[in-house]
């Protein structure tokens, strides 16, 4: 089921930053950064929307991490392999993620 395959993503993404932030200071309360690139136009709109819902889902089941808010960057591929990858490309430069889930 995507429902739970995008949980267990987040959860492995989620246990990747707890371990990985041990040297970050512990003043830091600035939200953590994932982008969310998906199909929400277009041809796979359909199941874009569903996985966005899984993944918004399992944010509000975990909404922190390191007593961090986790805020979620989501950018329309529309469908498109070139859209794609200027989304990826547009998260890490621009917006600064730390972890990226996508299609």
């Amino acid at each position: 089921m995507k429902l739970g395959k995008h949980l267990a993503v987040l959860a492995a993404l989620t246990l990747s930053l707890v371990f990985g932030a041990q040297t970050a200071p512990a003043a830091d309360k600035d939200p953590i950064k994932i982008g969310v690139y998906l199909p929400l136009t277009g041809q796979n709109a359909f199941g874009g929307q569903l996985e966005l819902e899984g993944v918004r889902l399992a944010q509000k089941e975990m909404p922190t991490v390191l007593d961090r808010p986790v805020e979620l960057v989501v950018v329309d591929n529309k469908s498109d392999k070139v859209e794609a990858a200027n989304a990826v490309k547009r998260l890490v430069e621009r917006d600064k993620v730390v972890a990226l889930i996508g299609t």
